[in-house]
């Protein structure tokens, strides 16, 4: 044997031990990790274990209307807190109360006349009262100029109270409002009016759309990003006229939200109620859309004197209007996840609100109570009687099977 076949020979015997193996029978294969080097085992595909279904779960959300800070006897904090008082068992029975807050962040002792600004401490005090979300999109977000939008941000990110419809980087991004086992309810909000006529009605903060192509693809858009990052949405609108039943063009609106996949849809801006409708989508849904739920707490109808029509405005300061102002409706959304299901089953109604006002029956009051509390039936038959005679009024909203009285669900 030549001597580099003897070195071959010797290694294989020496790594292999190969003439002991042919002699004892077959070679038994190495373990495969014990041949793959690390490199090789680092660039493997790695083979994730499906994610458990998730668990079955219910979510209650409440979409309320404006909240005004009139000036004199609503500008201080603690008059939100004595205002929505009486409806806090409403509101602590919910995963999520939503509202919306009409009015800029500035020091209102410098506010120009007819314009609603308050101090931060407001949008604390509304969270103290019960509110757990509100929406920044409507036509006073501007009452304080870009400021004032500046500050309604910091104010709400100091009481942790989320905004939908205003954003230092996107407004319509959608703000996640409940959320259990997983699953996310999310709110889109945006205006079609701003009162401002100066720059601060086209801040990128600020989330509007119009009634034209651009607008409708920013409300689809909105929609379509808020479906596929959470469970449920919300989209919440402002717009119509005020004192008058809703206008067409904002339920129209609205029904296009809800063909690009909202569950539901709330409207605000009139000040005084229309009834909710539910629109079939193309894909078999069943969206309700309330059409406006007027105000949660405001200073207006302090007068009461319906008709409806012609609106009162006496004194413009105070905005006395007709009793009609004074009705308010809560959107109360019941969302429900089947275990293992992401579509959503959506159970609606509405609570209908009043507001006492103490200057309604003694305008010599200095600071007159002014409270918001559920409307019942048996308690407020004068105060439904007297609305009722108004037949340009929406009286259906008192017949409607979706009107939730007080001692319901």
């Amino acid at each position: 044997m030549s001597p580099l076949a003897r070195l071959g020979a010797l290694a294989c015997l020496a790594v292999l031990g190969c003439g002991a193996r042919r002699a004892e029978g077959p070679v038994e294969p190495a373990p495969v990790a014990a041949l793959t080097s690390p490199a090789a085992s680092a660039s493997a595909p790695v083979v994730k274990a499906p994610a458990p279904p998730l668990p079955a779960a219910e979510l209650t959300v409440l979409v309320a209307g404006d909240l005004l800070p009139h000036r004199p006897h609503l500008v201080a904090p603690e008059r939100v807190v004595t205002g929505l008082a009486p409806l806090a068992p409403l509101f602590q029975g919910a995963d999520a109360t939503v509202a919306n807050f009409e009015a800029a962040t500035g020091d209102p002792a410098h506010a120009p006349r007819l314009t609603y600004v308050v101090g931060p401490e407001w949008l604390a005090a509304i969270k103290k009262s019960g509110v757990t979300a509100v929406t920044g999109a409507n036509n006073h977000a501007c009452d304080a100029g870009h400021v004032g939008l500046t500050e309604t941000l910091r104010a709400t990110a100091a009481a942790d109270l989320p905004m939908a419809g205003v954003d230092d980087k996107d407004p319509f991004r959608p703000r996640v409002v409940a959320e259990k086992e997983g699953r996310k309810v999310c709110v889109v909000a945006w205006t079609t009016i701003v009162n401002s006529e100066t720059s601060c009605n086209k801040d990128h903060r600020l989330a509007r759309a119009g009634f034209n192509k651009a607008g409708y693809h920013k409300v689809k858009t909105a929609v379509a990003r808020s479906k596929r990052d959470c469970d449920a949405t919300i989209a919440v609108m402002h717009g119509g006229e005020e004192y008058v039943p809703q206008l067409k063009a904002m339920t129209e609106m609205g029904k296009y939200a809800a063909e690009a996949g909202a569950d539901a849809v709330v409207i605000h801006h009139p000040h005084i109620v229309s009834p909710m409708f539910v629109h079939a989508t193309k894909d078999a849904r069943k969206v309700p859309v309330y059409a406006s739920v007027g105000n949660l707490l405001s200073n207006q109808g302090e007068s009461y004197k319906p008709p409806m029509f012609p609106v009162l405005r006496e004194n413009r300061r105070l905005v006395c209007v007709n009793g009609w102002t004074r009705l308010g409706m809560i959107a109360r959304l019941v969302v429900r996840f089947d275990a293992g299901e992401k579509k959503p089953a959506l159970t609606f109604g509405y609570h209908l609100l009043w507001t006492d006002n103490e200057h309604a029956e003694d305008k010599k009051v200095e600071a007159p109570r002014i409270a918001t509390r559920l409307l019942d039936p048996e308690r407020d038959r004068a105060v439904i009687a007297r609305l009722r005679d108004d037949e340009r009024g929406p009286v259906a909203v008192f017949d409607d099977a979706a009107w939730i009285k007080p001692g319901g669900p």
